[in-house]
């Protein structure tokens, strides 16, 4: 019988990551009145007497772009939340009762304004409600993952609460992809943060943060190194998936080299704690050739992705550096133990 692999923590190197999560930025606005265009629209196609009955409704519209406007109104994350929900839902019931667009039977005195959250010397302005829901949708997002980072995750319930604040940010993310994106990306004045690529790459970012609070709720309970290894690769596949999309176009030259650089250790971080804990798994089961396999695949991974660190949080390469310690110490066991007892062939990782 071997000895124990070693485990210097029951959560290895990842309470380390605690924290080093990325939010979004909202986007800014011009200012727009609403109020007028849409009134005399009314006046003009229906009747004045329309207009008047629906004055209440038009200045609450106005009210909420001006509170839009003016993120200081909402000091705290969940405010802001609740008036971007509340916002959307009216521009749905405008949508459909009174289009704006540039089309001469249409409100076609409304310019929306909306900067790029990630370049904000880019702007577009369009006269249709398409960017206006698309810039929405995307603030929405921002707001959910900004409330996911306040929550404390070191307690059970803060892991809870994160996990559903960045899952709420994903399906706002995925539903400006699927509705809204394609319909704001038309015509020559756009930005790439409400692009379908950068809505799908922000849906899975925001998926891998939320199953890291998972993960993190995992070892807090203890859970076995298979449970483990497991949840921690699914973190890895997002992470990995929002990587692609941020090194192609139009994403590849759109972000600062610090954020993909986050993603990039991200991924590579918990594809090796996936190797780690599998590799604990394995030992147990006395499954030595595979344990050195995927303990080498690990430090593989993680010795590529440190070449590329430019802009990473200390905090995290703090991190990566315990986990390569940790599955370099195990390594070394298994190595002897193989040599001296096993003499198993090691497949290629």
């Amino acid at each position: 019988m071997s000895a124990p692999p070693s485990s210097s923590s029951s959560s290895s190197a990842s309470s380390s990551t605690t924290n080093i999560m990325l939010a979004i930025f909202e986007k800014k606005t011009a200012a727009v009145d609403l109020y007028r265009p849409v009134r005399s629209y009314i006046a003009f196609n229906y009747s004045e007497r329309e207009a008047q009955n629906l004055e209440d409704d038009l200045r609450a519209l106005r009210d909420l772009r001006s509170d839009l406007e003016n993120p200081a109104k909402q000091p705290s994350p969940t405010a802001r939340r609740d008036l971007l929900q509340s916002y959307f839902r009216a521009l749905c019931v405008v949508e459909t009762r009174f289009p704006i667009s540039p089309d001469k039977d249409h409100v076609n005195a409304v310019t929306f304004t909306w900067h790029d959250a990630f370049k904000q010397k880019h702007k577009a302005s369009q006269q249709n409600i398409h960017l206006e829901k698309a810039a929405v949708l995307f603030n929405l997002g921002a707001v959910y993952s900004q409330i996911g980072l306040t929550h404390d995750r070191s307690t059970v319930e803060g892991r809870r609460q994160a996990v559903q604040a960045f899952i709420g940010a994903a399906g706002a993310f995925a539903y400006l992809r699927d509705n809204a994106a394609a319909k704001a990306s038309m015509g020559s004045s756009t930005t790439v943060d409400v692009s379908v690529e950068c809505a799908g790459m922000l849906e899975r970012l925001m998926l891998a943060q939320a199953q890291e609070c998972v993960f993190e709720n995992t070892i807090a309970k203890g859970s076995t190194p298979g449970v483990c290894a497991k949840i921690s690769r699914q973190v890895g596949l997002y992470y990995e998936e929002a990587l692609a999309a941020l090194n192609v176009v139009p994403l590849n030259q759109h972000f600062d080299k610090g954020w993909i650089s986050h993603v990039q250790l991200k991924a590579a971080f918990f594809y090796a704690e996936a190797c780690y804990r599998y590799g604990l798994e394995l030992h147990e089961k006395e499954e030595i050739a595979e344990e050195i396999a995927r303990l080498k695949s690990g430090i593989s991974t993680l010795s590529e992705a440190k070449k590329s660190t430019k802009g990473a949080p200390a905090q995290l390469l703090d991190a990566i550096n315990k986990l390569e310690a940790n599955i370099n110490r195990n390594l070394d066991r298994a190595v002897k133990e193989n040599d001296r007892v096993y003499l198993m062939r090691v497949p290629s990782p």
